[in-house]
């Protein structure tokens, strides 16, 4: 079996005592991203509430609580401090501006002005906040290298839950993918239906998708025009992506260093083939987190951070 090698990149932050970290990405540039909330507020960031039908994640904290955002880049790392946030399950990704981009997972909505903004855009020059809504049910968000925001649905985000769909408006996510001006307005969703995006990988104006419930991969244009493969592939959750070449993580039931490596070809993902993600050293992977960006695939271990490059 062919091996996709993993290079260690970076070193995990950490303020011992002071913060917990929350969140890890990528931005589009290649900045790691390390999202940290005070300490205290360690468990309510993460909390879930009990209501009919099962246990589902709270929308936003009771009581707002201090992030702080560190960037790292090769030799450079930059540390911003967040204003007081009330979001819960957050992701963070940075404009080409410099400006920050916070999103909460999920969004209620009570009243017909009554919802949560669960997007928060920040300026570190100025001190400037503005909150946006992205919806309810986002499984992932990613800014392009032409600032716009791009935000993926899983099922509850397209069919609705908090009150999207019923008995409120419908869900802001209910075609699986949208994307967004800096502004918060929609300008752009896909032209056809998601039941729930499985991987999202954004790089400069390329957006590639892969998703429920026939797994097929989709490009999107830089003038938003779609392209769709056929795969034979189920549940993979991460994608990388170099020109026609494709990196998919595992599919359902798969070990955690198994990926398939192919081809798109005229409207199929061809020459499919078993690879193993191979970690340097003795790491372990029940422990670690997969993310694809571009042609490039991170490995968020609490170990440090690794990755792989296609070509």
């Amino acid at each position: 079996m062919d091996t996709i090698p993993f290079a260690r990149i970076a070193d995990i932050p950490a303020f011992p005592g002071a913060y917990a970290l929350v969140a890890q990405s990528v931005a589009d540039d290649g900045t790691l991203l390390f999202l940290f909330v005070e300490r205290a507020a360690d468990g309510a960031v993460g909390a879930t509430v009990d209501l009919p039908g099962g246990s589902f994640p709270r929308t936003r904290m009771d009581t707002p609580s201090q992030f702080r955002l560190v960037g790292v880049r090769g030799e450079r790392r930059f540390v911003t401090d967040l204003p007081m946030l009330d979001l819960t399950f957050p992701q963070a990704d940075l404009f080409p501006n410099g400006k920050v981009l916070l999103v909460a997972a999920r969004s209620q909505w009570r009243a017909q002005e009554d919802y949560d903004l669960n997007g928060v855009i920040y300026d570190p020059a100025t001190g400037s906040m503005s909150r946006v809504l992205l919806g309810d049910g986002i499984e992932r968000v990613c800014i392009d290298g032409r600032g716009l925001i791009w935000a993926s649905y899983f099922d509850e985000g397209v069919f609705g839950n908090f009150g999207w769909g019923d008995p409120g408006p419908e869900p802001v996510g209910s075609t699986g993918l949208a994307c967004f001006a800096e502004s918060g307005e929609k300008i752009w969703e896909f032209p056809g239906a998601m039941t729930d995006c499985y991987a999202l990988n954004v790089s400069g104006s390329e957006v590639a998708a892969y998703y429920y419930s026939d797994f097929p991969i989709c490009k999107v244009s830089r003038d938003f025009q779609v392209t769709h493969w056929k795969t034979d592939l189920r549940g993979c959750r991460e994608l990388a992506v170099m020109g026609a070449t494709v990196l998919l993580s595992g599919q359902y039931d798969d070990p955690p260093d198994i990926g398939y490596l192919g081809s798109l070809g005229a409207n199929r993902l061809e020459d499919v083939r078993q690879v193993r993600l191979m970690l340097p050293g003795h790491i372990e992977w029940n422990r670690n987190r997969l993310l694809g960006r571009g042609k490039h695939i991170y490995c968020f271990d609490p170990s440090g951070v690794y990755c792989a490059t296609l070509g």
